[in-house]
């Protein structure tokens, strides 16, 4: 057994352990468990993939409508200095105005 997947194993036997709330003298059983998860981890990691990567489904279909879009969008323009300002801005711009109005009235 190699140094990695005794390792793997102790350490998965040792979790099982924990789990089950660690009682005393199951630690064969807990490590069995641990060497069949290995070795179905193993058989499932190089079993061989019945289909090429290339041939696998994307995981989000874009459609050709979107496709032809996408390609047809022109690049956005900067925006003009002189443009007007954000609705958010306005408000900001609005209430710092009215703030210096109230502080400017004599008592």
């Amino acid at each position: 057994m190699s140094d990695v997947r005794l390792e793997w194993i102790s350490k998965r036997a040792y979790a099982i352990w924990e789990e089950a709330g660690r009682p005393h003298g199951q630690d064969a059983e807990h490590w069995e468990q641990a060497a069949r998860e290995r070795d179905e981890f193993e058989r499932v990691a190089l079993a061989e993939d019945p289909k090429p990567a290339s041939a696998k489904k994307p995981l989000i279909e874009i459609s050709k409508k979107a496709q032809t879009k996408k390609s047809e969008a022109k690049p956005k323009k900067k925006a003009d200095a002189g443009a007007e300002k954000p609705v958010a801005a306005k408000a900001v711009a609005k209430a710092k105005s009215a703030k210096g109005a109230a502080n400017s009235k004599p008592i």
